[in-house]
């Protein structure tokens, strides 16, 4: 059922394939008087070409008529058919972090080298970094070039088909994931930052010390008791009890948190030695690898930074420790 912002302007759900364990994606059309527009678009396959165009169809439109897209974050899953619409004429928009992001992962081709490098230094295995390699290689070929028309900062209002929408900035899926707030009818447009029954993949890119996990923890608490009727999330099924999920999504991380300490319990350990423990490494492909590996990283980071965990390299691997006490990071001192 479409979601009412008004009396001419409602939200429509259309959900897309995936060639992903995560099998689909749901897009946003936002519908008025005044137009038509887009929150996210899916990946550049033909399989979802094909159901956008045939869901446009269904409602009475088709993909030329959409004026504006806008991109939640810079993953490809959202952001893949976005030179294909925008060709078409829609404009893009996209907050400024995550489009400034997207820019370098496509201007810079040894991006992916760089980062199987930095996996190789966190125990990875060489046949899994080289199906990694295939993977990632895969995800290029289903995301065209292009660049945003319009990069927004937090708490930038944008007007979607007519529809007043406020930007929030809520970064930890990706540095510059942005939220979608319709203040009339208290609905809010989540992307990736909080899902209905998984949590989102939180994860540290190989060119940067930023603290993802420290972020989308801050990120949550933002969206946390502000009375939102309903979030729309990009996987999934509508949330309407909020506060309910952004607790359970807390505590999900708090006991991740406890058993990555748990299994340090016995001395230094590789991250990749880590994350068998936290995921089922052996079911994985090598996409889902590198998501678990790097969010065994984020939770390592956020460790830490509060001071609980060390690191030190041995034989050209990075090994993670207790410390005790615990102390500031230092990441030149011994475990």
């Amino acid at each position: 059922m479409p979601i009412p912002l008004g009396p001419s302007a409602r939200i429509h759900r259309l959900t897309l394939p995936l060639p992903l364990a995560l099998r689909q994606v749901n897009l946003y059309l936002v519908e008025s008087g005044e137009g038509l527009a887009l929150v996210d678009t899916g990946m550049a396959t033909p399989d979802a070409r094909a159901a956008l165009q045939r869901q446009l169809a269904r409602l009475g439109h088709h993909p030329e008529q959409i004026e504006q897209v806008f991109v939640t974050h810079f993953h490809v899953d959202h952001f893949g058919q976005a030179a294909w619409l925008q060709g078409l004429g829609a404009r893009i928009v996209m907050s400024r972090v995550d489009g400034e992001r997207l820019r370098y992962w496509f201007q810079q081709p040894q991006f992916d080298r760089q980062a199987l490098d930095y996996f190789s230094d966190l125990g990875v295995p060489q046949e899994t970094l080289k199906r990694t390699e295939r993977s990632m290689a895969s995800m290029r070929s289903v995301a065209h070039p292009f660049e945003a028309d319009h990069l927004l900062d937090d708490r930038a209002r944008i007007e979607l088909a007519g529809q007043a929408f406020d930007l929030l900035l809520t970064p930890g899926h990706s540095p510059g994931h942005a939220c979608l707030h319709h203040a009339a009818t208290r609905t809010l447009l989540v992307g990736d930052h909080i899902l209905p029954h998984i949590t989102p993949n939180i994860s540290i890119s190989h060119h940067s010390d930023e603290d993802p996990l420290g972020d989308y923890r801050r990120s949550l608490l933002r969206v946390r008791g502000q009375g939102y009727a309903v979030a729309l999330p990009a996987h999934g099924e509508n949330i309407t009890q909020v506060d309910r999920r952004v607790d359970e999504i807390l505590e999900h991380h708090l006991q991740r948190e406890l058993l990555l300490l748990s299994l340090m319990t016995d001395g230094p350990r590789s991250c990749y030695t880590l994350s068998e423990g936290l995921f089922r490494i052996s079911e994985l492909d090598g996409w889902e690898t590198l998501m678990a590996v790097g969010e065994t990283l984020a939770h390592l980071r956020a460790l830490e930074v509060q001071g609980r965990v060390g690191a030190v390299r041995e034989d050209g691997v990075t090994l993670y420790c207790l410390l005790h006490p615990p102390t500031p990071p230092d990441h030149s001192a011994p475990c």
